[in-house]
């Protein structure tokens, strides 16, 4: 190992004869002013995002990280090859960033394309500690005409306390950014039977964001412009750079054509349709500048809170097209007797530990067999149909001729870019039918894109769904928006909602929209581009190579913002081990309603989409909901390399692996700090409620890492009693999963200052179908409790509460209440207690 470190030292220093690229970088804390309203940040040479690197392959890096701060920090060369002590996580690569320190990171440029670079360290990430990086080729630059584009997310509030309003199990997010979900907006938008349904299977809300952020910036600002000649091809390097939001990409100018994807070259894509960026990845895109005007790149987020331009050109404005508001009320899950009674969240979804370490998942695909279809189905990957291969998106089969492959119009850039083709697979059937207009009625058996589509003999021609688009119109993505329980021929995803006298009570809902459309919808609302994109090389790996394989299941509970991997958040008990020379497989089995950009240090790997060899090769991949990704690489990289959800408080909330390479040992000063990294990744955080009523006083104070939770809970009622009674229990829980907790505590009663009572409790909480929380607990004394509450959001504000209780002491004990959200921290509030009667004032969290 020392001997391998030499020659690395030898390399980088620029022995070899590379020629050195000097930065310095300096991270400081300064208040900065995006949104009208100067706030607390972090800057890297003064400003968000930090100035572009740039380099040229083969050229030797030596950047010098300054910390000006008063706390530690790191920088991550996201997406570079780099030696594994120059990677920049904090206690996995390399100790922190010291206040006051400066570390220099010094590695060899073996690759080119489009990066970028983001601190590691706690939330500096969402506070501007992020920049970009250009790698030219050998050969020079690619374009004559370029500009970098770094998307991010903004929020005025301090990262932490963002963190702490997650893991409190507050939906003011979700007002604030006008995506609520409620019963009157179910009522709307016509889904109330999707919606209890969903209650009753114990299902989450489909989630697109967590965060309502005050502004999404281009390069900084909301807004950027940038003068370009009518007619000439510009290339932009996309970077999303967010800490929690994918955008959809759009222009007005026309297409866009893909050129790189995460710094790799594909075979040109046209997209006609919107790009869904997710975080973390990169892409290369093409437009040509039309005759006259301003055009608008618009970047919305996925969520529809809003959304970021870059304008291209001089003159008159032309707006890119608007993106239809997500349709997160229609529900991914059916009803089915079997699931609703399941043990646990996974046997609910259909896709318990059993059935996925079975094999059940692992085909690329979406996991149609957890939707409810019935158990004879509960095992079915719809990802086998051979779907992944088929794009219709520019052949119009009812009927209509197909767009030409025009070539006349291609650009240097484009054209440049298809050198590398290889069209030796891409069998091209005889198009006479096509020329006829009989395009209905074609033979699919000769239709090969590269491989073989699996499509026989079927007719397309009378396809159509419910409102009469031929299926010729849809991508292959569009696919997972339809409801395949109607065999084919009902398709779901487009809601009209038009105005209802009561919209003013939905201000804050996602049913608010005129139109509503789910994900994976092209034309307007499609899911990555995986499928068309197509290495320029052949990526495949050895044959007669090792070969290891990880499921690795994506899981998470929203309620307590806990995201895992195979049902545990980062733990040094759950580290990936891998040897040297081997191919190792990632099958990553998305068992939650969020999309999840999974990034993976130090290598690159091949997304596995059903273009065989030429599989594109990618460092960030997103994983779609209720679906499987499988990626493979070859472990050549020895080190030890992070592996993580890319969306940063899901990083920082446990969903992160440790990839160690066996016989790798880090250096001396990296394994003399432990195990820092687990213990960053799971914060203690504090919050609670207060119910301060006329009748009565009852709340909750939390301390809680992800798994470990300690609670103080009271309540104190005056009203129709000849003393002031109380109780108070103090518990530490453990979490199990989505459903359970179990606990151990010790619970007083008394009244008026004097304790009466004290015993030790022991017991479990677990979530019932309906959504009702169940709490069961024997004491000492042999004396037994069981509480039943739930809540439900009748509007984004306005919710009914309830809770049963039985204890064999004191008989049977009711509450029911009304509160309506006033601001993040204050609702109005009013009960009828069994026992201190009607009541009325405010809860406060905290």
């Amino acid at each position: 190992m020392k001997k391998i470190r030499i020659l690395l030292l030898l390399l980088i220093t620029g022995c070899a004869g590379a020629k050195e690229v000097f930065y310095d970088l300096t991270i400081a804390a300064q208040h900065v002013n995006i949104t009208g309203k100067p706030v607390h940040a972090m800057t890297i040479n003064g400003g968000i995002p930090g100035p572009t690197l740039r380099f040229k392959e083969g050229d030797a890096a030596v950047i010098n990280v300054h910390n000006n701060m008063k706390h530690e920090t790191s920088i991550h060369w996201h997406g570079m090859l780099v030696p594994p002590d120059m990677d920049g996580v904090p206690f996995v690569s390399f100790p922190p960033i010291k206040p006051g320190a400066t570390f220099t990171y010094r590695f060899p440029i073996r690759q080119n394309g489009t990066y970028w670079y983001h601190s590691h360290t706690h939330l500096q990430e969402q506070i501007g500690v992020y920049g970009s990086i250009v790698i030219d080729p050998k050969s020079g630059r690619e374009s004559s005409k370029e500009h970098v584009v770094v998307l991010s997310d903004w929020t005025n509030r301090n990262p932490p306390e963002v963190l702490r309003t997650l893991r409190r199990g507050s939906e003011f997010f979700s007002i604030e950014k006008k995506t609520a979900q409620s019963v009157l907006g179910a009522a709307k938008t016509g889904t109330l039977s999707d919606f209890f349904q969903r209650e009753a299977m114990r299902m989450p809300a489909m989630d697109l964001s967590d965060v309502a952020y005050d502004a999404f910036i281009t390069n900084g600002k909301p807004e950027e412009s940038i003068a370009a000649r009518p007619g000439q091809t510009v290339r932009l390097r996309i970077i999303n750079a967010a800490a929690g939001s994918y955008f959809h990409m759009n222009w007005a100018g026309g297409p866009l054509t893909i050129v790189a994807a995460d710094g790799q070259r594909v075979e040109p894509v046209r997209m006609d349709e919107p790009l869904l960026i997710a975080i973390a990845e990169t892409y290369d895109v093409l437009v040509k500048v039309p005759a006259d005007g301003s055009y608008e790149f618009r970047s919305t987020a996925q969520d529809g809170s809003g959304k970021t331009s870059l304008w291209i050109g001089t003159g008159e404005k032309h707006f890119a097209k608007d993106i239809p508001k997500p349709f997160v009320y229609e529900s991914m899950m059916g009803f089915d007797l079997k699931h609703l009674l399941a043990l646990t969240p996974q046997g609910t979804m259909g896709m318990n530990d059993r059935m996925v370490e079975s094999g059940a998942f692992d085909k690329p695909g979406m996991n149609m067999g957890s939707m409810g279809h019935g158990s004879d189905m509960g095992g079915m990957n719809h990802g086998g149909m051979n779907m992944n291969r088929m794009d219709h998106g520019s052949t119009e089969m009812g009927g209509m001729k197909h767009k030409k492959m025009a070539m006349e119009g291609m650009s240097e850039e484009v054209h440049t870019a298809m050198q590398g083709m290889d069209h030796s697979k891409m069998d091209m059937p005889d198009m006479k039918k096509e020329q006829e207009g009989d395009v209905g009625k074609m033979d699919h058996t000769q239709m090969r894109h590269g491989s073989d589509m699996g499509m026989g003999t079927m007719d397309h021609s009378n396809m159509k769904d419910g409102a009469g688009m031929a299926m010729g119109a849809m991508s292959q993505d569009s696919m997972q928006g339809m409801d395949m329980g109607g065999g084919m021929g009902g398709m779901k995803g487009m809601k009209h909602n038009p105005p209802k006298l009561y919209d003013f009570l939905l201000r804050e809902d996602a049913a608010r929209a005129p139109m509503l459309m789910s994900d994976g919808m092209p034309p307007d609302r499609p899911f990555s581009p995986y499928k068309k994109l197509r290495a320029l090389k052949d990526t495949s790996l050895p044959d007669n190579a090792p070969r290891r394989t990880f499921r690795l299941t994506l899981d998470g509970e929203m309620g307590r913002y806990v995201w895992m991997i195979n049902n545990r958040p980062l733990s040094p008990d759950d580290d990936l081990h891998i040897k040297e020379g081997e191919v190792v497989q990632f099958i990553m089995i998305n068992r939650t309603m969020m999309h999840h950009p999974m990034h993976l240090h130090g290598h690159f790997f091949r997304v596995i989409n059903g273009q065989g060899d030429r599989s594109p090769l990618k460092h960030t991949v997103n994983v779609e909901p209720m679906s499987t990704t499988v990626i493979e690489f070859m472990a050549n990289e020895p080190g030890d390399w992070f592996f993580h959800c890319h969306i940063l408080y899901h990083m920082m909330s446990g969903m992160a692996r440790v990839v160690r390479y066996e016989g790798f040992t880090p250096a001396p000063e990296t394994e003399a700090i432990g195990n820092g990294v687990y213990e960053e990744h799971n914060p203690f955080l504090f919050y609670g409620y207060a119910d301060v009523m006329s009748n009565m006083n009852q709340g909750q104070i939390t301390a809680s890492s992800l798994l470990n939770i300690f609670n103080l809970e009271w309540q104190a009622g005056w009203d129709g009693v000849s003393d002031t009674e109380w109780e108070t229990t103090f518990t530490y829980e453990r979490f199990i999963n989505r459903f359970t907790n179990v606990f151990v505590g010790v619970h007083a009663e008394g009244v008026d200052w004097t304790r009466e009572d004290e015993r030790l409790v022991g017991g479990v909480r677990y979530l019932l179908p309906g959504n009702f929380l169940s709490t069961a607990w024997v004491d000492s004394d042999g004396e037994a409790r069981i509480t039943l509450d739930r809540e439900l959001m009748l509007t984004p504000r306005l919710s009914i509460f309830g809770e049963v209780e039985y204890d064999t002491r004191d008989d049977w004990s009711y509450q029911v209440g009304l509160s309506y959200l006033l601001t993040k921290s204050l609702s109005a509030t009013a009960l009828w207690d069994s026992d201190y009667g009607v009541g009325a004032g405010f809860t406060v969290r905290f």
